[in-house]
């Protein structure tokens, strides 16, 4: 197939790329930029309705469902819209996170960003209130506190959050505007020299003898040891009310349309440095899309370097204030928990979008649906195996059928019948001898069959009449091996061996 020039695909997809089926394109690629007022709204609401989700949304789940030792997850519901992404389309405050399938998704550098910077919070207040363990954020009333529990120092802290995060030349400037580690520490110079020795000596660095007072300038930059991957929506299988669930789900990748209103256009528009914004401008309502309040996304951190190391990070033998020892994984966790209830993800959190409940009911909640969902796969899988098999086994009886019948299609007389009893597998012709003295209409052999039973028993099937007649002492067997003994007498045979 020939490579589409622009032209082409212009042609393809019509004025306003109308004839795109794909929500994700049409978002990204193939829209009008220029589209104001309806033409953009008309855009966005063709958006509403065009994905294909459900392939990606199994895809997902049946990953989450495969037990993976070296992972932890995290499942949180969005209470109101979600945006992210929101410059990254075509139309001007218009992106979002949306995969090829059109399921929208929270990079995991989005994720990283959210767990950092609770962490990084969580030190700075510590570190503000004179960085000593007394001090550092406590009790039930300080959303933080989960983030500094483990740690006895503030410099614990910082080097744990440098080895799961990592850094650059610029995490350790000497500008607190620059750097977030000089800022998390409230430009706490010992705290800084402590944590960067922890790291030099963790990694066995060497500290060069002119950076002794600023041993961060030894460390070469350190790419983290938690990868944050991309976070997609959950399938639980239903919508609406879930137990457990604060909000009702939606239809899974469900978009919104919301708006934003300018009040004073003609001045933010104005190059006149002494424009003054009056309430006499003609407000402009813009539309942009959303993602949907109620869906369930599930986070995934993966250990890269170092992540389930059960140690203090300053010191691989000690646990900080006695206590169990931590892995640098469940801590990532806790922050991104914590950053995603403190802060939320995404833009305009402030004026409330992005918020999650990541509670341990939400966890229990979607932990029982996606195992009901996953016992409900393997009973349709067992019924599906179950009615292969049982078209199998039909398969095979008709087959043998059909071998029989051709079997026997050129014999006639005896022959027939010593066919017919010599395709009987074990199992069939010892009913078949069980049943000798019964009727056929009733499931007995006929006298043909009775006759070449009795010339199989003389012949390749002697070994079967030995170990029959050993147990046919009394009772119908007994009965039946008289009768075999008869017949054989009739036919001229002899006795029976």
């Amino acid at each position: 197939m020939p490579t589409l020039m622009p032209s082409d695909t212009a042609a393809a997809l019509g004025p306003n790329a109308e004839r795109c089926d794909s929500r994700s394109l049409l978002l990204d690629r193939f829209c009008d930029p220029a589209a104001k007022e309806k033409d953009r709204h008309q855009v966005f609401t063709r958006a509403m309705g065009k994905a294909a989700i459900r392939a990606k949304s199994a895809a997902w789940n049946s990953w989450l469902s495969k037990p993976k030792p070296d992972q932890v997850t995290l499942h949180a519901q969005l209470q109101s819209r979600l945006m992210v992404n929101m410059a990254g389309g075509v139309m001007e405050n218009a992106g979002l996170c949306l995969d090829r399938f059109g399921l929208p998704y929270i990079p995991g550098s989005a994720v990283k960003g959210c767990a950092r910077r609770a962490a990084l919070a969580a030190l700075h207040e510590w570190c503000v209130a004179d960085g000593h363990p007394a001090h550092k954020p406590t009790g039930p009333a300080n959303p933080l506190a989960p983030c500094s529990e483990p740690f006895a120092t503030p410099a614990d802290m910082l080097a744990a959050i440098a080895r799961v995060f990592g850094w650059c030349e610029l995490d350790w400037s000497a500008r607190s505007d620059q750097s977030d580690f000089r800022w998390a520490c409230a430009t706490n110079e010992a705290t800084l020299k402590t944590a960067a020795e922890a790291l030099a000596a963790h990694f066995r660095w060497p500290i060069e003898d002119r950076h002794r007072d600023t041993p961060w300038l030894s460390l070469p930059n350190f790419a983290g040891s938690v990868s944050f991957l991309p976070a997609y929506p959950v399938d639980l299988g239903k919508t609406g009310k879930v137990d457990g669930l604060p909000l009702d789900l939606p239809a899974l990748g469900k978009l919104e349309l919301d708006v934003v209103t300018c009040h004073h256009r003609d001045y933010y528009a104005s190059d006149n440095p002494s424009a003054v914004a009056t309430d006499t401008e003609e407000p402009v309502p813009v539309v942009f899309p959303a993602v949907a309040p109620g869906h369930v996304f599930t986070f995934a951190l993966v250990p890269l370097r170092g992540a389930k190391d059960l140690s203090s990070p300053s010191d691989p033998s000690a646990t900080p204030d006695g206590k169990a020892p931590f892995c640098l994984l469940t801590l990532a966790r806790a922050w991104f928990k914590t950053g995603l209830e403190v802060f939320g993800l995404g833009a305009k959190t402030n004026a409330g979008y992005g918020w999650f409940d990541a509670s341990d009911g939400v966890q229990d909640a979607v932990r029982k649906a996606l195992d009901e969902i996953a016992q409900r796969e393997r009973e349709a899988r067992e019924r599906e195996q179950a009615e292969q098999q049982r078209k199998a086994e039909e398969e095979k009886r008709l087959r043998e059928k059909q071998e029989r019948e051709a079997a026997l299609a050129n014999l006639s007389g005896d022959e027939r019948a010593d066919k017919e009893i010599e395709l009987l597998t074990d199992q069939q012709f010892d009913a078949k001898v069980r049943a000798f003295c019964k009727d056929p209409k009733r499931g007995g052999p006929t006298e043909e069959q009775k006759k070449a039973i009795v010339r199989a028993l003389r012949g390749p099937r002697l070994a079967y009449w030995q170990a029959f007649k050993a147990k046919a002492t009394k009772g119908d067997l007994a009965k039946v091996a008289d009768a075999i003994r008869q017949l054989s007498k009739q036919m001229n045979l002899g006795k029976m061996p």
